[in-house]
């Protein structure tokens, strides 16, 4: 997007019909454009190109307002609502951006309370070193995703995450068929489900920690409340007959120790026992109705979501995986790699496995 898409075109109803009909038309800011970007709610532009084009509409105005007043197009009320529309797109990115005031009023206090007052250039310079940081994250998040369509983009959308699973296998029904709406009718409370809509950005610990905090009714704890529960949680699933998967344990315990704190929340999340495929009956069932396996493998040790509908699946197995007594198999790892996910042409993702002995 541009800066000029945020801006509609309107005549001045005090416009004189003898005057001049150019000096009618002037530029108005589209306020519902801007709270649609705000809310998340915008049809058909992707944050990533919306936190584009607001943060060009930010830095423009800034600029006008510290260097030339008379090419502004917004007011202070406006550009109040402009800067918190870009903070909460770029929030959803996974950006942080905290300039020290809130309008244009606040703007020109801080400058003159760092002796910008009387320089122009200073002013100028100022705005580069705040929104400098900000334009190289999201091109490098431009570029993320202009990578990722040649490796592993997935087509369609994201329904749901059914993950975490801590017990019986969940029931499921499909409620629309046409809509493909899924419902658990059964053993819900042994899998966790995350049913909001992906970001550019893919799937981060921010994401999944704000949606934890609002499932469990936390809002009032901080991040890292929230975080130490959902990992009690997350780590409750690595568990097999009562008894914890320490390959499993250990590579996440180690994400989660390197991806910790606020820099941390921007990172994919690691999720654990996620289902991919799902057989409405279970081995034992069909075991006894002598019906073959059409699904050997349901679930994935991990699943990551990366930025441009990226997915990264990740397996933790025993020797007994890839192996013929001693000797690697090609065949053994061939086929777990192909219970675990796909390659097609369209989307080119390709899953891969972590062995180990």
């Amino acid at each position: 997007m541009k800066a000029a898409d945020f801006f509609r075109i309107e005549q001045d109803p005090a416009w004189d019909m003898n005057g001049d009909p150019w000096s009618s038309w002037h530029d108005v800011l589209d306020t519902e454009l801007v709270e649609q970007v705000k809310r998340g709610n915008q049809d058909g532009i992707t944050d990533l190109d919306a936190a584009q084009g607001i943060a060009r509409l930010a830095h423009q105005e800034l600029l006008h307002y510290g260097t030339d007043q008379n090419q502004c197009k917004l007011g202070d009320d406006e550009i109040a609502e402009v800067l918190s529309a870009l903070r909460a797109v770029l929030r959803r990115l996974g950006i942080e951006f905290r300039p020290p005031f809130h309008d244009f009023t606040g703007f020109h206090g801080y400058w003159s309370k760092h002796d910008m007052g009387y320089s122009w250039a200073a002013r100028r310079g100022y705005l580069s070193e705040l929104f400098g940081p900000l334009w190289e994250q999201l091109d490098s998040l431009e570029d993320a995703q202009s990578a990722s369509v040649g490796y592993c983009g997935v087509d369609g959308q994201m329904q749901n995450i059914i993950f975490a699973s801590t017990g019986y296998k969940p029931e499921m029904v499909m409620r629309d068929a046409i809509n493909n709406v899924i419902e658990i009718v059964e053993h819900g409370d042994s899998c966790l489900v995350y049913d909001r809509p992906l970001t550019d950005a893919g799937l981060t610990w921010g994401d999944i920690v704000t949606w934890w905090r609002d499932k469990r009714g936390l809002a009032s704890a901080d991040d890292r409340a929230v975080g130490h529960d959902l990992y009690r949680r997350l780590r409750a699933s690595m568990r097999d007959n009562g008894q914890e998967n320490p390959a499993e344990v250990l590579l996440f315990n180690t994400y989660c120790e390197r991806y910790r704190g606020e820099e941390g929340m921007k990172r994919p999340a690691l999720l654990p026992q996620v289902y991919l495929h799902y057989d409405p009956l279970t081995r034992k069932q069909r075991q006894q109705l002598r019906k073959g396996d059409r699904l050997k493998r349901e679930r994935m040790d991990f699943l990551l979501m990366w930025p441009g509908r990226a997915r990264v699946v990740i397996e933790v197995d025993g020797k007994q995986h890839y192996t013929e007594g001693k000797t690697a198999s090609p065949r053994l790892y061939a086929e777990m790699v192909a219970g675990t996910g796909r390659c097609d042409s369209r989307a080119m993702r390709c899953t891969g496995s972590v062995a180990t002995s």
